[in-house]
């Protein structure tokens, strides 16, 4: 799912942010690959947590945000998250 993140509290920075959980545990990762913009909404997660870009094949660790594949050169930025009961606080 891809919600926004307001930094600092400035509503028209808005970043979008994706929000995975993946065995039980929430993950928040920068919702584009930094290979072309595209949104990694699409993309599937592999048993041994990697989101694959649905569009170029590019693959990043959920929980590091690294790059471990495809024609993407950059990392994803990842968000601390913070559960508390029902509520996620997601913050940079």
């Amino acid at each position: 799912m891809v919600e926004y993140f307001f930094p600092n509290g400035k509503p028209w920075e808005r970043e979008p942010v994706l929000v995975i959980n993946w065995k039980g545990k929430i993950y928040a990762l920068q919702a584009t690959c930094p290979h072309a913009g595209l949104s990694l909404e699409e993309g599937f997660i592999t048993d041994d947590g990697k989101i694959t870009c649905a569009w170029h094949g590019s693959v990043f660790d959920i929980r590091t945000g690294k790059r471990v594949d495809g024609p993407a050169t950059r990392d994803l930025k990842v968000y601390k998250v913070i559960e508390n009961g029902d509520e996620v606080i997601i913050s940079e």
